[in-house]
């Protein structure tokens, strides 16, 4: 398949129709003047030599050598083709929890985007490693199978969430045992699993399968995300906005917890390590650095390569025409010596322009121009492959990294979209390049409601260019949501206060009723004390065994009446978790 990387420079062709009808007249008009000014009877006596087939020649070779200069220049591209790749890794799953507790955000932005993440970080260090991924809840799935693609794993990955598994619930071991199905038995590579979850287990055999992998030699290395305290499951609307927390059966605000002694037991079994993720930490390059300590296996794996460039072919017959044209002379006779003269040459210049090395290379601007054509088209993960790419051959390409803050901007990603600006923001030099880029950062802030950050986003955009009015608009929605935000947060912090407020009340009230109960019920053993002391001393008769008797089993009924007491303290309703 043939494309051109500027199809653009086409149009210039137009021009050489137009030029070859200026040649034509120019030649008419020449051979007119020519014999008025001498007449054809002197014309071959002053000019034996002169040959208007030799000019016309020359005329059609300076028309190609123009032709073959605007292909070069629209750079023609040929592919795809498939290539043989040695690679040397590991075999590695990431089992990701997708669980409903995951939402919670105990950890910033919340333990979900935080091992996402993570996990894209883990992705870009790796070289050379096969990994997959499998997604977990309730039960277990494959999202992706082993690949060397980290570009396509990325696009996977960022777009799981909660519902990537619609069974409630967090099942560790079926992922584990998914895992060690989907690696290549045939494979002599070392393998590894990452799993990346709250600890909080619910159901499923969990050390079987870890012991299944330690026969095996497949080591488990386990990331906590989470913290000890544990915090509310929010529930979001349609509109993205939080409309409650996840609540038990009885209605209680559910709390979710990190279970670090299921990780650290699942890790240490199989020989790997665990680590508790923080907001800001970077326990990701810790497991990184394990991994590559693992031995590696060289193996062999296709890899699709982009299009070529080929406008060395007709730079090099541009070349060569141009040197033909030099050698020709208009009049007879001469040509033959001039080839004998400049064909070596010639030859030589031609094999070494078809035949660099250089020139087989994609360059980082094709990636980029390929990736913006699709762009345009709203092919926006095609376009974020193509920057991607862009990236791997030039990292520090501020056009590169601001395009792909764009193509993920549109797909929705911000989180993402703001680490790309950011990046590209710090190497723009012009005003106008750092003011466009702090716009879009405060689009993407907005759009992840972070309003305070907008705002301060969108005044540094228009201290660099204070005549943009989009800007300016943007600013003021910013400060009306931050101000809504504001007003949202002090009437729920009103309505936890009175909520505390309540349940103080409602607890006094509870422990007040409660001592007036256990104040009843001693009133009335006491009383029936004093009734049996008044009998036994009325009659006198009864003997001591007897009254020591009654009075253990008044002892007996206080402390049933204590023990019913605590029970109705302690009573509580058993609920299945599907968080």
């Amino acid at each position: 398949m043939l494309q051109f990387e500027h199809p653009e420079y086409l149009w210039f062709l137009l021009l050489i129709p137009a030029l070859g009808a200026g040649f034509f007249f120019l030649n008419i008009w020449q051979k007119e003047q020519v014999r008025r000014f001498i007449g054809n009877i002197l014309i071959a006596q002053l000019a034996p030599e002169a040959s208007l087939a030799m000019r016309i020649i020359k005329q059609l070779l300076v028309l190609s050598v123009l032709a073959c200069l605007i292909l070069t220049i629209a750079n023609p591209q040929v592919g795809t083709r498939l290539e043989e790749v040695k690679r040397e890794g590991i075999d590695l799953f990431v089992a990701l929890d997708v669980s409903l507790s995951m939402k919670s955000e105990d950890i910033r932005p919340s333990r979900l985007e935080k091992a996402k993440r993570d996990v894209s970080e883990l992705l870009r260090k790796l070289s050379g490693d096969r990994v997959g991924m499998i997604v977990f809840a309730g039960d277990a799935f494959v999202q992706f199978p082993l690949t060397t693609d980290y570009a396509a794993a990325d696009l996977f990955l960022s777009a799981i969430d909660v519902d990537a598994v619609p069974i409630p619930g967090t099942m560790i071991g079926s992922a584990i045992e998914v895992a060690l199905k989907s690696f290549s038995k045939d494979a002599p590579t070392q393998k590894a699993i990452v799993v990346v979850s709250d600890g909080e287990n619910t159901e499923g055999d969990v050390m079987g399968a870890v012991e299944d992998a330690k026969k095996i030699g497949v080591r488990i290395y386990s990331v906590g995300m989470g913290t000890a305290d544990g915090g509310p499951i929010p529930i979001y609307n349609q509109n993205g906005e939080r409309a409650d927390y996840k609540r038990d059966q009885s209605g209680s605000i559910v709390l979710s917890k990190l279970d670090e002694t299921m990780l650290q037991q699942i890790a240490s079994t199989t020989g790997g390590t665990y680590h508790r993720a923080t907001s800001g930490g970077n326990e990701i390059d810790d497991i990184f650095k394990e991994l590559s300590s693992l031995e590696k296996v060289e193996f062999g794996t296709k890899q699709v390569t982009g299009y070529e460039t080929r406008y060395q072919y007709p730079l090099a017959v541009a070349i060569l025409l141009l040197i033909l044209e030099l050698m020709l002379s208009a009049r007879r006779g001469k040509l033959v010596a001039r080839l004998k003269k400049f064909l070596p040459a010639a030859a030589a210049m031609f094999f070494l322009i078809l035949f660099s090395k250089s020139s087989t290379a994609q360059t980082v601007r094709s990636h980029v121009s390929e990736g913006n054509r699709i762009y345009e088209k709203g092919r926006y993960t095609d376009a974020e492959v193509e920057y991607k790419k862009a990236l791997e051959k030039d990292p520090k390409s501020k056009e590169s990294q601001f395009n792909l803050g764009d193509s993920y901007y549109k797909q929705q990603r911000f989180d993402e979209a703001l680490r790309e600006y950011g990046n590209s923001g710090a190497a723009m030099k012009s005003p106008e390049e750092r003011a466009e880029t702090y716009y879009n950062l405060g689009n993407s802030l907005y759009r992840s409601n972070k309003y305070q950050e907008a705002v301060d986003a969108y005044k540094h955009s228009l201290k660099l260019n204070p005549n943009d009015d989009d800007t300016r608009y943007n600013l003021q929605m910013a400060r009306a949501k931050l101000k809504q935000q504001e007003q949202q947060k002090q009437q729920k912090k009103d309505q936890k206060q009175d909520q505390k407020q309540d349940q103080k009340k409602d607890q006094q009230q509870q422990n007040q009723q409660q001592k007036q109960e256990q104040n009843q019920q001693q009133k009335q053993e006491q009383a029936k004390q004093d009734q049996t002391q008044q009998q036994a001393q009325k009659k006198n008769q009864m003997p001591k065994q007897e009254a020591d008797r009654i009075l253990e089993a008044l002892r007996n009924n206080e402390k049933e009446v204590q023990k019913n007491l605590r029970k109705r303290e302690a009573v509580h309703v058993k609920v299945e978790k599907d968080w």
